[in-house]
């Protein structure tokens, strides 16, 4: 659950970190490398969830905190 629960935050983040530079005056989406990176982060995510990339990132990330939340619980807290 951990590793989902990594992956979707850094897909977020990175779906963040995008919608932040593009909404930046004088950057060109081709010619910033850190934006490519970006992109190249996010398409996975986007190839499997088209639109509704965000929210099932969101769903998916609360699922699986709660599923690891769970697991510290039963074994008497988390390290």
């Amino acid at each position: 659950m951990s590793s989902l629960k990594l992956v979707c935050e850094v897909a977020l983040m990175a779906a963040l970190g995008r919608a932040v530079l593009r909404r930046l005056p004088g950057v060109a989406p081709g010619a910033n490398p850190f934006l490519r990176l970006l992109d190249w982060m996010v398409q996975p995510a986007e190839r499997v969830a088209g639109r509704a990339m965000v929210p099932a990132l969101l769903g998916l990330w609360l699922l699986a905190t709660a599923a690891k939340i769970g697991l510290c619980l039963a074994q008497g807290g988390c390290r």
